[in-house]
């Protein structure tokens, strides 16, 4: 193994200026999930809704669309539905639905739902739900568990009439014997065939109705705790009681049920966010346009791929060439909606200019980009950079700026550490808060990702980057290193297949640079996610870093990895160079946390941990140039201020081996 030496500044004043879908594949993930679930326990008990406090169930699809099978998982897999009717799973504009056309359709969540008694609220709830609906009806139902039997009328449910969205809810405190349910319903008629953010919350005094994230109605007419009947069904896309079964006509992207009362601040900010889908109008005279604009993925020295999102199902056709104007082009044969072309047989280093087109093939509609370009990958003597980036997560403002920042500096490729988007199984979040605002880097500068406990093994992960089988590990050269992109969400211990595979590349890697990446960290002085820092709880001792990627230290050390990148928490850490558990400048692996791309920030341990060089708690980005024995490593601000910089040299000496 060659020696390294380290050479950095940890400070500096100096301001710089910045500027396909795999169906077999995803089958057999589907299935293990399912058959072996507890071996992929990190994806639950890292879902997103960990820090959405008061959440009962979280209704939403994480399969590609097609018909579904005949059970379907609450997004905690701790509640399942059957599937009554042939509802099935389709894209709507800028989200993932379930489809519910009427006839039997629906989710029978429990046919009695004292079975599920602990996931239903007591005292406070809200339930809120992104529907869109085909058609209406006298009585409808979003979700309901309720009984509505002449005069006997108990439980709640959020729903509709033929104008309206509406809440309802029976409580002890206006029981009449029987039971009383008060019907509340919107101010203002709902809009078919468009997107709609409905929520219903009751706080023990009032309940009130919100659509859109405006306050549309509310009463005082209930009070006291819920008043559930002795039996009743729990229903996704149904109006179901004793006496009456009215399917809804309409499509559903996510309901969430909670024993707390969502304030005005919360409705209003999810439906912000959400812009997106409130704003997505379908009209058939309406132009075709991209969901996604043309984006790169996986360039080498002679090939790239570029992929691009179209609101309707269409063909993709790529021109490209050294010059303008463009003389080759490369089509698909299939109308899709996300669609990839692999571009072969290109020059090393070279820039060339690309083209996208989309065409409907049932009208013959065209869809063009904007003429864009895009570089091959240097050959190993040549001087190249990437930069990186992690947790993005849902906050496109400071992604935005990251990924201006990143693209001031030109780099060859971007990196990422994971946790692309908050909640993987949201379409739209795909969409807003990643591709939307890093949509000019990502255009000129192909990402290679690794994936985060956020996506949640979701599909879309899988249809949005086009990556090297199984795709949740890989491996690829770029200049003159190795990267190895490793999930830390699968298991990573020496008995795994995972830690086979990375031994065996390791070994046979004879780039100059071996670079690891991976999401959780191998070393970290956060203060409350390895340990409690502020009481020191027995039941968490001190960890120095995440357990799942510890096992990752001793392949680093024994094939000298350079560089391990990570991401998750969300601060920036540089550790000293670390061989044995001992800081060792001449052979340690240097490690960097770069978790500042949008996610909320965190704070290191009050008390600095012996590993920890440099540590910040600011969003930023990160910029490396790499040439010959030589790493310059760069972390930047939101401002493109300069706050932490070190260089790797590798010495021509070898230095022995343990």
């Amino acid at each position: 193994m060659e020696g390294k030496t380290y050479m950095h500044t940890d400070s500096m004043l100096r301001f710089e200026q910045s500027e396909r879908s795999r169906p077999f594949g995803f089958l057999i993930r589907y299935l293990l999930c399912l058959v072996v679930f507890g071996a992929f326990a990190p994806f639950v008990a890292a879902h997103p809704d960990h820090d959405d406090p008061g959440i009962l169930q979280h209704w939403a699809p994480d399969a590609r669309p097609g018909a579904l099978d005949k059970v379907v998982f609450d997004q905690s897999h701790k509640i399942r539905a059957e599937v009554v009717g042939t509802p099935r799973v389709i894209t709507f504009g800028p989200a993932q639905a379930w489809d519910f056309a009427g006839g039997f359709d629906r989710f029978l969540v429990a046919n009695d739902h004292t079975k599920i008694q602990q996931h239903l609220p007591t005292e406070a709830l809200s339930i809120e739900a992104w529907v869109c609906l085909r058609s209406t009806q006298p009585d409808g139902a979003i979700y309901g568990v309720f009984q509505d039997n002449g005069s006997f009328e108990k439980g709640f449910l959020l729903g509709f009439d033929r104008q309206r969205f509406n809440f309802a809810i029976s409580t002890v405190g206006a029981d009449d014997g029987d039971g009383v349910l008060t019907y509340m319903p919107a101010a203002d008629p709902l809009e078919l065939n468009r997107w709609h953010y409905v929520v219903g919350t009751y706080d023990g005094k009032a309940m009130r109705l919100y659509v859109d994230g405006k306050l549309s109605a509310e009463s005082d007419k209930q009070s006291g705790p819920i008043n559930y009947p002795p039996r009743a069904a729990v229903v996704v896309g149904a109006y179901l009681d004793d006496n009456e079964q009215n399917p809804m006509d309409g499509l559903v992207h996510r309901i969430r049920l909670y024993d707390r009362v969502l304030t005005p601040a919360e409705i209003t900010a999810r439906s912000m966010k959400n812009q997106n889908m409130l704003d997505f109008r379908q009209d058939p005279t309406k132009m075709m346009q991209f969901l996604v604009k043309p984006y790169l993925q996986f360039a080498t020295t002679d090939s790239i791929v570029i992929m691009s999102e179209s609101d309707r199902p269409s063909r993709m056709t790529v021109a490209f060439g050294r010059q303008q104007p463009l003389g080759q082009s490369v089509s698909t044969e299939a109308a899709t909606q996300i669609a990839e072309v692999k571009l072969e047989g290109l020059e090393p280093l070279t820039t060339y200019f690309y083209r996208v087109t989309r065409t409907d093939p049932e009208t013959g509609e065209e869809l063009r980009s904007e003429i864009l370009s895009f570089q091959t990958a240097p050959p190993a003597d040549v001087p190249w950079s990437f930069g990186v980036i992690s947790d993005t997560q849902r906050n496109p403002d400071v992604t935005r700026k990251c990924a201006e920042g990143i693209f001031g500096l030109r780099p060859n490729i971007v990196v990422h550490c994971g946790d692309v988007v908050d909640d993987g199984h949201a379409k739209n979040q795909w969409l807003k808060d990643l591709f939307e605002p890093m949509s000019k880097l990502l255009g000129h500068v192909p990402i290679f990702p690794v994936i985060g406990n956020h996506e949640n093994d979701s599909h879309f992960y899988y249809d949005y980057f086009s990556l090297p089988n199984p795709e949740y590990w890989y491996t690829f050269n770029y200049g003159n290193a190795q990267f190895f992109m490793i999930d830390t969400n699968r298991p990573a211990d020496p008995d795994s297949e995972q830690y086979k595979w990375l031994e065996e590349q390791l070994r046979n890697s004879k780039a100059t640079w071996k670079i690891a990446m991976h999401h959780h960290p191998c070393f970290s002085s956060d203060n409350d996610d390895y340990w409690d820092s502020i009481r020191g709880a027995p039941d968490r001792p001190l960890r120095t870093g995440d357990p799942k990627a510890k096992h990752l230290v001793g392949l680093y050390e024994k094939y000298g990895v350079d560089l391990a990148l990570a991401g998750h928490i969300h601060s920036y850490e540089r550790t000293w160079p670390i061989m044995e558990m001992k800081v060792n400048l001449q052979r340690g692996v240097q490690y960097v946390v770069s978790g500042g791309g949008g996610g909320g920030l965190e704070q290191a341990a009050p008390n600095r941990l012996w590993f920890t060089r440099h540590f910040k708690s600011a969003h930023h980005y990160c910029f490396a140039t790499v040439h010959g024995n030589e790493i310059e490593f760069s972390a930047y601000d939101l401002n493109g201020a300069l706050f932490d910089r070190f260089t790797l040299k590798k010495t021509d000496q070898p230095t022995p081996a343990n």
